[in-house]
């Protein structure tokens, strides 16, 4: 009687000691995972969450996009709302407008960017061949900033379309990995680049109509 008094003494220890032992692990794996993530923007442990953005889109307040050698600049206004700073960027044509985003301006580049929030990692590459997968000659960069405008969070440069044709090759700047995500969050983008130089050109017209009227 004594003997199974013991045992079972001695298999509730051995389960609590497997249980502290299991919750020790989690708490460890835990931590890595959120380090690594946290270390994105440092190019620590690149890509190694599987998410493309180190951080969610409420934390990113300015993206700059660079294409055909164009600066577009896109912010948050103090609600909290996208809106194309024209002013800001090296194309803009709009010489004077509020910093307030529209409806239809805020919903348009939150769609776009909520791609790239949402965008997942298919493959990573560790490879110094970047000139490989046309990241080296970028058709986009774009650059995400927190409050601290002075240092981007991320820095990606978009390169080539990959092989399979539905993914695309994207290289954070300052690490030594080149990954894959899919193609449509870079013509999502893209897009998103086409709206602005429509705006940008309807802007134009008017700003010159109206200096041919005065």
């Amino acid at each position: 009687m004594r003997s199974n008094l013991t045992l079972k003494v001695v298999w509730v220890i051995l389960f609590w000691l497997i249980a502290f032992i299991v919750f020790i692990n989690l708490n460890q794996s835990g931590d890595e995972t959120k380090d690594n993530h946290a270390g994105h923007g440092d190019h620590k442990n690149v890509f190694e969450s599987g998410a493309l953005l180190p951080v969610g889109l409420s934390e990113i307040f300015s993206v700059e996009l660079v294409y055909q050698g164009n600066l577009y600049l896109l912010e948050k206004d103090e609600a909290g709302h996208w809106f194309y700073h024209a002013h800001g960027a090296t194309n803009g044509v709009l010489e004077s407008h509020e910093h307030v985003a529209t409806p239809d301006e805020n919903e348009t580049i939150s769609v776009s960017l909520m791609g790239l929030e949402n965008a997942r990692v298919e493959r990573r590459l560790k490879t110094r061949e970047k000139d490989a997968y046309g990241v080296t000659k970028p058709s986009l960069i774009s650059l995400l900033y927190g409050w601290d405008k002075s240092r981007p969070i991320s820095q990606f440069a978009f390169g080539d379309l990959a092989t399979d044709r539905l993914s695309r090759y994207i290289h954070l700047v300052g690490s030594d990995q080149v990954a894959t995500i899919a193609d449509y969050q870079y013509t999502n983008l893209i897009e998103l680049v086409e709206k602005i130089q429509t705006i940008n050109q309807e802007a134009s017209r008017e700003i010159s109509k109206s200096r041919k009227d005065q």
